[in-house]
C-alpha cells in the first residue's frame, strides 16, 4: 500500500516550518493576485515534472492557460508530452462527477479521482518513480464551492482529499482567493479550512518576520487580536 502523502510538520514556534515541495503532503495557498498565485502552483508543478513524476491540474480555465503559459516560459511543453506528465481537468466539470445535492459524495469522489491518481502514479518517466505515487496535485474544486457559498461542502472535500491520501500517494495544493475569507463571519469556516491542511501558506501581503524578537512579536500582536 502506498504511504500517505499527509505530513504533518513539526510545530517548533521559535523555528516555523520551511515548505519543501517534495514532502509538501496537503497544504494550502491563500493568494491576493493570479499571477502570484500561477508563479507559486507552476513552481509546486515543476517540482514533481522535473523529477520525473506526473502533474494533475484541476482548475478554472483562466489557471489552466496561465498555468500554460507559465510553464512554456520555463521551457516545458505541456502539449509535447501528449498528456504523459500534464493531466488537465476542469475544475466545475469534475466537481459535477461527484456532487449530489450540492454535496460531495465519498464513494463519487473515490472513484471518479482514485483511478486519475493511480495512473498519473503509473506515468512517471524516471524509472525510480514509476508506480511509486509521485503525484502533484492542483485542485481549485474547492475554492470553487467557497465562491458558490458551499463552504461546508468544500470542508468535506478536503477531508475527503485526506482520506483519499491513506491509500493513494500524491502532493497536494489547494488554493482559495483571500477575498473569500473578508468578513469577520468568515473567520470560522477560514479556520476549519486551514485545520483540513497538513501546511498553510499566507497570501503575497504577508511579510515573514526577519528575526526571533519580529517573530514573537507578530505571534503576540495575532492572540491580542484574538483575545479582542
Amino acid at each position: 500500500m502506498p504511504r500517505p502523502a499527509m505530513q504533518r510538520e513539526s510545530r517548533d514556534p521559535l523555528h516555523p516550518p520551511t515548505l519543501r515541495p517534495q514532502h509538501a503532503g496537503h497544504f494550502v495557498q491563500f493568494y491576493e493576485d493570479d499571477n502570484y498565485l500561477v508563479n507559486q502552483v507552476s513552481t509546486f508543478l515543476l517540482s514533481g515534472i522535473q523529477g520525473g513524476g506526473t502533474a494533475i491540474v484541476v482548475a478554472t480555465e483562466p489557471h489552466r492557460e496561465a498555468l500554460q503559459r507559465r510553464l512554456r516560459e520555463t521551457g516545458y511543453s505541456c502539449d509535447a508530452q501528449g498528456g504523459v506528465q500534464y493531466v488537465e481537468l476542469d475544475a466545475a466539470q469534475t466537481l459535477s462527477k461527484f456532487m449530489v445535492n450540492s454535496w460531495p459524495d465519498e464513494s463519487r469522489f473515490v472513484n471518479t479521482i482514485g483511478p486519475i491518481i493511480r495512473q498519473a502514479g503509473a506515468n512517471g518517466t524516471n524509472g525510480k518513480c514509476i508506480g511509486s505515487g509521485q503525484v502533484w496535485v492542483f485542485g481549485e474544486m474547492v475554492s470553487v464551492l467557497v465562491g458558490e457559498g458551499k463552504t461546508d461542502a468544500a470542508i468535506r472535500l478536503e477531508e475527503l482529499w485526506n482520506e483519499l491520501a491513506k491509500t493513494h500517494a500524491f502532493s497536494l495544493m489547494c488554493a482559495y482567493p483571500l477575498g473569500l475569507f473578508n468578513r469577520e463571519s468568515d473567520e470560522l469556516a477560514f479556520s476549519r479550512v486551514c485545520g483540513t491542511h497538513g501546511y498553510v501558506k499566507p497570501a503575497e501581503s504577508y511579510v515573514p518576520p526577519q528575526t526571533e524578537t519580529e517573530f514573537l512579536s507578530t505571534i503576540a500582536g495575532l492572540q491580542q487580536k484574538a483575545a479582542a
